[in-house]
């Protein structure tokens, strides 16, 4: 990697002084330009959140696009290298040198691309709005093109180096993941260009252009944090499920997934689709609550499906309190609900239901029939057959036909063979998410003599 760091090095400084040939030396920005700039994309590369997504402003790309034409070649070569060695988050001081080689090469590269396609300085900069998109706006987005093209040869570069893996499929992997919206940076940069040069405040834009960015910084990274602390407190909630009971292992994770799926294929939006992710995740948890209450007993039939009949609102009273999750409750509470009414805990029906709850239903009984104990499971299709006939009784006829579509998608993970649920053989008590345990409360009357209580596996 060191090798590889000074060849980027000596690459970037020749790029540099060929930049330096296609303009007069006196046209460059001056030291103290250079140094403030520096200082600049230095406050970006301390302040930027590795991991976050690459929809996020990072300061220093933004400042480095801005420095093509108020820095020139030379100027912004500096101030693109040398404040990545000051990246002391990063101990090992050849990632440092990597890096500054990296940086200064992509912003020697932008530089000569910038000049060579018609692009001026600030100092050159036409008057009139269709000269500075021509002059400054369309070369920066080209310079800034072949920046991210060096950014990413250079990480596949260093794979290669440290991993032995191909370089282009890794930057193929690089670019693929950072997105049409980093292409941002550049039009940002521009606006800084022109603030700084047309308008006259320079080196005062970085205040009008970096301020709001700093705001937008800090407001992204807060929000990624605050998403992490939620997973966290799902992923614990669901594991404490998890050991309470063994054969519930996995159990949320699928759900939650094939919940995610039909909501895409009904059109549900990303915000709706978050909360019915988390109500998914965690619509059994009331049954931690309600374990103790449950009969030892396989054949009390009364005593089990009153005690299960009280785990959804156990469930919300547990979670409330959690602001994260106040629009997931409604799922929580009555993904037991039937579409003809007959289910629990408010019986109501159709579209009473809330759709994330009829969504839930469906990736609920699916999974159950899916995962059912040696010798009751059954396949992928037999399972939405059965779930078919339950359309306009049990479930909604919609959701149905949506995981007909999940099921249909060239590759779909639900379309394996036939499983055994983890844990499965332990199980005293009947699966409650067994669709014939839905039927069995649906036709449970307390003050009947004969109650009805069909087996786990016994088809309706």
């Amino acid at each position: 990697m060191t090798l590889l760091a000074g060849s980027l090095i000596a690459l970037a400084a020749a790029l540099a002084g060929l930049g330096g040939l296609l303009r007069a030396p006196d046209l460059g920005a001056g030291v103290g330009v250079t140094l403030l700039l520096m200082g600049l994309v230095t406050l970006g590369v301390q302040i930027h959140e590795r991991g976050m997504s690459h929809w996020s402003v990072s300061v220093s790309t933004v400042v480095l696009a801005a420095a093509i034409p108020i820095a020139g070649p030379v100027g912004t070569t500096v101030a693109a290298g040398l404040p990545y060695l000051t990246d002391f988050r990063s101990r090992n001081w050849r990632t440092r040198f990597f890096n500054c080689g990296m940086t200064a090469t992509m912003g020697a590269a932008g530089s000569l691309v910038y000049l060579a396609t018609g692009g001026v300085l600030v100092d050159e900069i036409p008057a009139g709005p269709g000269a500075l998109l021509l002059r400054v706006g369309a070369p920066l987005l080209v310079a800034y093109v072949a920046m991210i093209a060096v950014n990413v040869l250079c990480i596949g570069l260093v794979s290669a180096v440290s991993r032995g893996t191909r370089v282009l499929p890794v930057a193929e992997s690089v670019l693929r993941s950072l997105g049409w919206g980093y292409l941002s940076h550049a039009a940002i940069g521009f606006l800084f260009v022109v603030l700084w040069g047309p308008v006259g405040l320079g080196p005062g834009s970085a205040l009008f252009v970096l301020g709001p960015l700093l705001i937008a910084h800090w407001a992204i990274g807060r929000d990624a944090l605050a998403r992490r602390e939620h997973q966290e407190t799902v992923t614990t909630f669901v594991a404490a499920l998890e050991e309470a009971d063994p054969s519930s292992v996995g159990h949320s994770a699928r759900v939650a997934d094939l919940a995610e799926a039909l909501a895409e294929q009904l059109g549900v939006g990303a915000p709706e689709a978050e909360d019915l992710r988390y109500a998914a995740l965690l619509h059994d948890i009331g049954i931690m609550v309600v374990r103790a209450d449950l009969p030892t007993d396989p054949q009390d039939e009364i005593a089990y499906l009153s005690a299960l009949s009280a785990h959804p609102l156990a469930g919300v009273n547990v979670l409330e309190g959690l602001d994260f999750l106040e629009d997931s409750l409604p799922a929580i509470a009555h993904h037991h609900e039937r579409w003809d009414g007959r289910g629990y805990p408010a019986g109501l029906r159709a579209e009473e239901i809330p759709l994330a709850a009829r969504i839930i239903a469906v990736a609920d009984s699916f999974d159950a029939l899916t995962g059912a104990p040696e010798g009751e499971v059954v396949s992928a299709p037999e399972a939405l057959q059965e779930l078919r006939l339950r359309a306009g009784s049990h479930l909604d006829p919609q959701v149905v036909e949506a995981l007909a579509g999940v099921l249909a998608r060239p590759g779909s993970p639900w379309l394996g063979g036939r499983r055994s649920a983890v844990g499965g053989t332990g199980r005293l008590l009947p699966d409650h998410d067994h669709p014939s345990i839905s039927d069995a409360f649906a036709d449970w009357q307390p003050e009947s003599a004969d109650l009805l209580f069909p087996g786990a596996g016994e088809a309706r």
